[in-house]
């Protein structure tokens, strides 16, 4: 299988776009800090997150495309780029943050090439299913901790617990959806969002690599969990 890159799930030869190569995707760098303390034997090591990925691609077009009038074409694609996926790897995506186009070289009428610089989410995400559950129940993690979605229905009040870390939700009646990436409560229906952080006490949930528990108890009937793995 050729190597192809899809944006937004299109391959971009849709677009007339082609590559000479597909350089590597970096591994991310994490943010560590280094603290020397008098006396104390080696530094003191701070670890934080992880820095977005620059992953630069130089573009070309097929000959049968004028350049200028293809160019113009297909920047408001490249500006609303959301997802990078390759075709021999389709289980994962990357999240594009933003993007930066260098000046465009074309020298001849119908060539030109133009490099584009992807700003990239230092992880590789799955594209995960929601799973509901009625009862205990084990998520066994395979990646780097995760940041996962969970909406309860409920009827008043209850508990959410993760790892044994306790969750409270209050005088709900109906759904609340916890996004611990977003770090947000809400209730999210056709065309409005309802922000319910004030109806949930505790921290939002992450999941660690292996095993993680999932129970609940109180007024929550039912819990939808996307977990939304991620590699680095």
């Amino acid at each position: 299988m050729d190597r192809n890159l899809l944006i937004n799930d299109t391959e971009v030869s849709e677009y007339d776009l082609y590559y000479a190569s597909i350089p590597p995707v970096p591994s991310p760098e994490q943010d560590v800090e280094h603290v020397e303390i008098k006396g104390r034997h080696g530094s003191l090591t701070k670890k934080y997150g992880f820095k977005d990925i620059s992953y630069p691609i130089t573009f070309y077009f097929y000959e049968n495309a004028v350049f200028k009038k293809a160019f113009r074409k297909a920047k408001p694609i490249l500006f609303a780029a959301k997802t990078l996926r390759f075709n021999d790897d389709p289980d994962v995506h990357y999240r594009v943050k933003s993007i930066n186009i260098d000046t465009a070289e074309n020298d001849i009428i119908k060539f030109g090439r133009f490099t584009v610089e992807f700003i990239l989410m230092p992880f590789q995400y799955e594209t995960n299913p929601t799973q509901s559950i009625t009862t205990r129940t084990v998520f066994n993690n395979p990646a780097f901790e995760s940041e996962p979605y969970i909406k309860a229905t409920c009827s008043g009040n209850g508990k959410i617990i993760v790892n044994g870390n306790e969750i409270q939700i209050t005088g709900i009646n109906g759904t609340i959806e916890l996004d611990s990436e977003l770090m947000n409560a809400y209730r999210k229906t056709t065309g409005n969002i309802t922000n319910l952080n004030n109806h949930m006490v505790g921290d939002f949930p992450v999941f660690q690599n292996g095993n993680n528990v999932v129970e609940f108890s109180g007024d929550i009937s039912k819990l939808e969990i996307n977990p939304r793995w991620r590699w680095v």
